[in-house]
């Protein structure tokens, strides 16, 4: 079989570090054949990571789509971007993979994957941390029923680095409602998937309460409950220096991924994956963790081959689009019952400001004149008399 050639857009940190370094560690399997970035300094240092040729490498995404030698767009823009070159790259008859979140705003989202179903190829999303040894083992031991039936899943992400993106561009873009779609808890929408992943059910209903450093516009903290039928995931992110770590409770037993220092991952590497019954307490046999570089580059790794088989026709990407769309919703959601103190439900009305403009369409939305929200400031409410 020929190899998969792809072509990434946007030359930021995580495009460079992380995205071409995966694909090159498959050389069998993938191809790096482009590169586009209107930053003509990132450009450069994409190509370089890449190993490409100047002619393989363009200014003006246009160029890239045209080319008839793509099979695969990786697209490593911001989020509020994502949507237009997904959109190009169907039409062309690409496969697309996305970085996380798949969109900032739900309307685009959904956009994405019909454009991508009608036709017919391949829409998968970065959700990488699905490919953590310690979160395929803890699935793993869900499914062998020795802890029974799932109840509740904690996931604790109150340590996030808050890293400011490539120099080249905006640095403090995720700082932006309008570009990132929200603060620390939609940079870090992994905790969001890997509890509905471990809850084995999809997300229908979320209630939430966030804070926010003096001045931002968007928050620094956010404690999420996401509901799935009977069970309940606890959500729980924050900037700073707070509590990691994963729990899962079920009716016999429990199982607990423990982190350095109780930190967060994939800062503090994993230590130990611990599993209680009725029986007693006992550590899974599995490896401490790697590093934070080390163990993100594997897990991109095994997401991109993951791609690759749902491109080759075994099934589909472990995140597609419509499971993206859905934890974006869920993300929102999560924010307007924040802004609300309601229980928001899913999906989200198609036809309502927060399904059409994602976090900034609160300011639409029937948010109360005494929401702390709007004493805050935060996506652009602002206070209003009573």
């Amino acid at each position: 079989m020929s190899r998969i050639r792809v072509a990434v857009v946007g030359c930021g940190n995580v495009a460079v570090n992380f995205h071409v370094p995966a694909y090159r560690a498959l050389p069998e399997t993938y191809e790096i054949v482009g590169l586009a970035d209107p930053t003509p300094e990132r450009l450069e240092i994409g190509r370089e990571a890449a190993g490409l040729r100047p002619e393989q490498v363009h200014t003006d995404v246009a160029d890239l789509l045209a080319r008839d030698d793509v099979d695969v767009i990786d697209v490593c823009t911001p989020q509020h971007l994502h949507r237009d070159l997904v959109l190009a790259a169907a039409v062309t008859g690409k496969h697309v993979l996305v970085e996380k979140p798949i969109a900032a705003v739900p309307a685009d989202a959904a956009e994405m994957v019909r454009a991508a179903r009608r036709a017919g190829v391949v829409l998968a999303v970065m959700h990488n941390y699905l490919f953590f040894p310690e979160v395929v083992a803890l699935r793993a031991l869900i499914d062998s029923g020795e802890i029974g039936e799932v109840r509740t899943v904690t996931v604790d992400m109150q340590g996030v680095v808050d890293s400011p993106g490539a120099a080249g561009y905006r640095p403090e873009w995720r700082k932006d409602p309008a570009a990132s779609g929200g603060g620390v808890l939609m940079d870090m929408l992994h905790g969001v998937y890997l509890a509905e992943h471990l809850l084995g059910a999809p997300i229908d209903a979320v209630d939430a309460w966030v804070d926010a450093a003096e001045g931002d516009a968007v928050e620094s903290l956010a404690l999420c409950r996401v509901h799935a039928g009977r069970r309940v995931g606890m959500v729980n992110v924050g900037w700073g220096l707070g509590q990691g770590g994963v729990a899962v409770n079920a009716s016999q037993g429990r199982a607990v991924a423990h982190y350095r220092e109780d930190g967060t991952m994939p800062w503090a590497p994993f230590e130990r994956l611990t599993v209680t019954t009725e029986t007693g307490t006992r550590t899974v046999d599995l490896p401490a963790g790697q590093e934070l570089g080390p163990l993100i580059a594997d897990a991109m790794r095994d997401t991109v081959a993951d791609v690759a088989a749902a491109i080759s026709g075994d099934g589909s990407p472990v995140a597609d689009g419509a499971a993206a769309d859905r934890i974006l919703q869920a993300t929102v959601a999560a924010y307007a019952s924040a802004a609300t103190g309601r229980v928001v439900t899913l999906p989200l009305p198609v036809d309502g400001a927060l399904h059409r403009r994602g976090v900034v369409g609160l300011a639409d939305s029937d948010v109360p004149t005494d929401s702390a929200l709007r004493t805050l400031g935060l996506y652009g409410l602002t206070r209003k008399d009573a």
